[in-house]
């Protein structure tokens, strides 16, 4: 393993001369594959190259930048937020058409989680160490070797390792089997760490599959834990912008049950006067009901500084929403509620390992033969543009104006639009009542 933050091209080349390949693989170029062959046929085969980024990358860019940065010690924990608004206002003045968001809806969410992001982020009290290189080789038709960087490596006193990935991007895609497929890039970088070891504290240490933790920092997001009724906790993932009105409900009940306790405190009240009245009950027990009773009544009491009809109720859960604060709410209810990181993991196990570099390689193998082919174009063939394709083709593809693919899909859509925008004559006539 080489400890550098981004490796020279001379020392590339030394890899590639230490590895005996021609090429070195990266995660983005395999990935580029999976999302579009007719991309990586443009970016990989024919080399295109354009400059720029979008608003996701950019934004994604920054971010990684300023929270690796407070661990590399460059600005403080307060500095965060503030570095963060500047790049904001920078973007925002050159007001590039290519770093644009699909909508003001969608750019005031994205820019709203990240500043609650690095106003509020609960940062990790031990050494965290930010990009560097690793090595993973895999074999199959030829011998694959993989460079890379990891975002963050984290020790832990029992020798496990974290591997830390940084995300903005929207969490629906990191669940189920959607999350396996989107950890390959972590896994990748967790094969290379069992092959080859890594530098902690001058020594070159080993791990196994067991010891290796694959987490995903989802920066949009944030951990919502709370106590339900029955006292068991429970954590629900929301957005970081608007936490607040994902627990709207809860908060509700959580004022609902003031009225149910004081109910309950009343008819303890009830149950210990009887016991007072009660032929057999001593002076002594009678007086230890007495203070009881005013104990109860001292917690009704306090109990009733909560109470609220339904139009307060209204109004004070619609404050907590607007500044997406539970700061405005009573004492009892910021109590029940704590607000974490929403970090994902993976515990990896050798079964996960071996069927992802099974199919890695096969996928490797495939873009290889299809690379030797004499048609390349026809070889790296992709079908037409589709709905489901539409998102990742309009805002992240870098080279959609190189892409004739895209150009047919805007064509077509023009033409519906066209069409939708333009009645028939027969449809004119019966909107008018001429028909």
């Amino acid at each position: 393993m080489v400890d550098l933050a981004r490796l020279t091209k001379d020392q590339l080349e030394l890899i590639k001369e230490k590895m005996g390949v021609e090429n070195l693989w990266s995660f983005s170029k395999i990935d580029t594959y999976n999302t579009c062959s007719w991309l990586y046929m443009l970016k990989y085969v024919q080399k295109i190259r354009v400059k720029g980024d979008s608003c996701y990358t950019h934004f994604g860019t920054i971010s990684h930048d300023i929270i690796q940065g407070f661990y590399d010690k460059e600005h403080e924990y307060a500095d965060m937020l503030d570095i963060f608004n500047k790049k904001v206002t920078e973007w925002r003045i050159k007001d590039d058409p290519k770093l644009r968001f699909p909508s003001e809806n969608v750019e005031e969410g994205y820019i709203k989680n990240l500043q609650h992001y690095f106003a509020k982020v609960q940062t990790m009290p031990m050494k965290v160490i930010n990009e560097r290189a690793v090595l993973a080789v895999f074999k199959g038709l030829e011998k694959y070797v993989f460079q890379g960087y990891i975002d963050s490596e984290i020790l832990l006193e029992d020798n496990k390792l974290i591997i830390l990935d940084y995300k903005t991007s929207t969490i629906s895609g990191f669940t189920g089997e959607k999350l396996l497929k989107k950890a390959r890039q972590l896994m990748i970088y967790a094969q290379g760490i069992i092959q080859h070891g890594r530098m902690f504290n001058g020594k070159m240490t080993k791990f196994n599959v067991d010891q290796i933790v694959l987490r995903y920092d989802m920066m949009k997001y944030c951990n919502v834990t709370f106590v339900q009724k029955n006292g068991i906790e429970k954590t629900t993932k929301a957005e970081r912008k608007a936490w607040v009105a994902h627990i709207a409900n809860q908060l509700r009940k959580d004022f609902e049950e003031v009225a149910k306790q004081i109910t309950l405190l009343e008819k303890e009240i009830t149950k210990l006067e009887k016991k007072i009245k009660m032929k057999k009950t001593t002076p002594e027990e009678a007086e230890g009901y007495s203070v009881a009773i005013g104990e109860v009544e001292h917690q009704i009491e306090v109990a009733k500084e909560s109470l609220y009809d339904q139009l307060e109720l209204n109004e004070l859960i619609e404050i907590a929403i607007n500044e997406n604060s539970l700061e405005s709410l009573p004492q009892f209810v910021q109590d029940k509620y704590t607000i974490t990181n929403c970090h994902i993991d993976i515990q990896l196990t050798q079964d996960i390992l071996d069927e992802f570099v099974f199919e890695l390689v096969k996928n490797l193998d495939e873009v290889t033969l299809k690379g030797k082919e004499k048609s390349t174009e026809e070889a790296f063939m992709r079908s037409r543009i589709e709905n489901s394709d539409t998102f990742y083709c309009v805002n992240l593809c870098d080279l959609k104006d190189h892409c004739s693919f895209y150009a047919e899909y805007k064509e077509h859509s023009a033409m519906f639009l066209e069409k939708k925008d333009a009645p028939s004559d027969e449809e004119l006539l019966a909107l008018l009542g001429l028909g």
